[in-house]
């Protein structure tokens, strides 16, 4: 839908179809376009117009208009991406979790109603991650980094088997490990999906009894996934173990340092991560560089040296 709007209405996100009264200066201004920048705002105000027509269904909406908070979170992070990332990229990544996700929440409600899950399916969709993520996982991991209450735990469990199939490919890992850290990331919460709703959903404060029920998720996971026929071991250290600390501080078998397998290790890593840069409508998110510095300075919790990895590959080169 397009719609007449002020020139001082202008924001980074909305796609102008066409600038109105525009003077001699207009050379300045480009045709349809997306505004990413401050500065591009700048250039229409001077070319001396009068309007501008803009695209809500392709970029942002004026704001004053009757919009959920989650989509104003939404129109505001998208632009943000559209800083680092081309429109093709954010598209792309749009489709790939417009067509995973739905794989990824079926496969978790699965497991709720089932108690099991198709390990092929969960192959599959990992499969279509690893293709989008193959020359860019920046794009899909920034956009999965907004969830909403209803898509949180599924959104979350495709952001993690991204950012470790991410990681692993950064670590030299071959296709095959890495397809399996994918799926590993993908199932690693299965056995939340075996906790009565009322604890796992519960608004107020967890008792004692209730937390333990929430801390015994990884052998849950483990115990369903263990009785899949020829389910990868690495998937199972993933699930098991992914809540382990390097100070043995962890759950649920307070294992330590190189006890811990490494696979698990990789995804404590990138649960914490996107946990942390997790973005809600009523919850601020902290931005990287916050998140970054709170996990290096959380002694005893990651695998030092594997965190500095994760940092060095990962953040300080761009990747996600």
């Amino acid at each position: 839908m397009k719609k007449r709007v002020h020139l001082h209405q202008l924001r980074i996100g909305m796609y102008v179809e066409e600038v109105e009264g525009r003077g001699r200066d207009w050379r300045e201004c480009p045709g349809a376009f997306l505004i990413r920048t401050s500065e591009q705002i700048e250039r229409i105000l001077h070319c001396n117009a009068m309007s501008a027509v803009i695209n809500v269904d392709k970029g942002r909406d004026v704001e004053g208009k009757s919009i959920s908070e989650f989509s104003q979170a939404q129109i505001d992070h998208e632009a943000e991406l559209l800083r680092d990332f081309s429109l093709e990229e954010i598209q792309q990544a749009k489709s790939t979790i417009a067509n995973t996700a739905p794989k990824v929440r079926e496969l978790l409600l699965s497991a709720h109603g089932h108690g099991t899950i198709s390990m092929a399916s969960a192959t599959e969709t990992v499969g279509e991650i690893m293709r989008s993520t193959l020359g860019q996982s920046g794009a899909l991991i920034g956009l999965t980094k907004l969830k909403s209450r209803d898509e949180g735990t599924f959104i979350h469990c495709l952001a993690v088997s991204a950012l470790m199939i991410t990681f692993g490919r950064s670590l030299g890992f071959g296709e095959d490990t890495v397809e399996l850290l994918g799926v590993g990331g993908l199932v690693h919460d299965i056995g939340k999906m075996t906790i009565p709703i009322s604890i796992l959903q519960k608004a107020s404060k967890l008792d004692e009894k209730e937390f333990q029920v929430i801390r015994s998720h990884p052998d849950r996971g483990y115990h369903l996934l263990a009785q899949i026929k020829n389910t990868s071991p690495l998937i199972l250290e993933v699930c098991k173990h992914h809540h382990e600390k390097y100070d043995g501080s962890g759950y649920p078998n307070g294992l330590r340092a190189d006890e811990i397998p490494f696979s698990a290790r990789i995804a404590a890593i990138c649960d914490v991560y996107d946990a942390l840069t997790t973005i809600r409508s009523y919850k601020k998110a902290w931005i990287q560089a916050q998140a970054v510095d709170l996990m290096l300075n959380a002694r005893g919790h990651f695998d030092p040296k594997l965190l500095r990895e994760f940092v060095a590959r990962l953040v300080i080169d761009g990747k996600i």
